[in-house]
């Protein structure tokens, strides 16, 4: 039976270990926006044994895959307008070292993440939260506060936002701290016959996942390159 979590930030392992798939969750707290350049740098300082230069800390948090559209309302102050989570696959390749380096619970995209992201979240016992689309001005009203901007050279888009929300959502489970995944759950049981012969017919992979854009398959170093890559 689907449960309704109302959470607040900092997340115990013993909370997310509650949530199980399809279950609705409100946060409140602080949650982190973190998006293709952001990621890419932290990845880098990962590789460089950098760590202590990320300048905020990630510790049972909540990390959100958006580029929101902010107001800057005055000199360090700003108002959200629009705060939509993007589609998170293509940052797959970053959660599980993101989650062993800094140690959120949560992650709050849209989509769902390969395999081998799902293996992190269930090594460090986070979970991902989908957030739902088209509700981008929804969300942008249950933010608070705008506590601070991070690496605002990378625009607002791109750069690091820290946000204070007040019961953020909905937003449901969409792979547990259990690797359970509803995508591939309704990919596995419910669509495959229909899908097979669909593929069949235009020569597809049946098992392949068209999760990204099929110029750039999802999780791959030419996703990441796609992605951060200004042409």
């Amino acid at each position: 039976m689907t449960e309704e979590y109302r959470l607040r930030t900092p997340i115990s392992r013993d909370q997310v270990d509650r949530l199980h798939l399809g279950d609705i969750v409100y946060l409140s707290g602080r949650i982190f926006t973190i998006r293709d350049w952001s990621h890419q740098r932290i990845a880098r300082y990962l590789e460089e044994d950098k760590l202590g230069e990320v300048p905020f800390s990630l510790k049972d948090l909540a990390v959100l895959h958006c580029g929101p559209v902010i107001e800057e309302i005055g000199a360090g102050q700003w108002r959200p307008v629009s705060v939509g989570a993007t589609s998170s696959s293509r940052f797959s390749p970053f959660v599980a070292p993101l989650l062993r380096a800094m140690g959120p619970r949560l992650i709050i995209g849209k989509g769902t993440l390969t395999q081998e992201a799902i293996n992190g979240l269930v090594e460090h016992g986070a979970a991902f939260l989908q957030a739902v689309g088209g509700c981008a001005a929804l969300y942008g009203s249950q933010i608070t506060k705008v506590v601070n901007n991070y690496w605002p050279e990378f625009g607002m888009v791109d750069s690091v936002w820290e946000f204070e929300v007040e019961n953020f959502g909905p937003l449901s489970v969409e792979i547990d701290c259990r690797g359970r995944s509803s995508y591939q759950e309704l990919r596995r049981v419910t669509i495959k016959n229909n899908l097979m012969r669909v593929y069949q017919e235009l020569g597809l992979d049946p098992e392949a996942d068209y999760i990204w854009w099929p110029r750039a398959p999802a999780g791959t170093p030419m996703a990441v390159d796609y992605a951060t890559t200004l042409e």
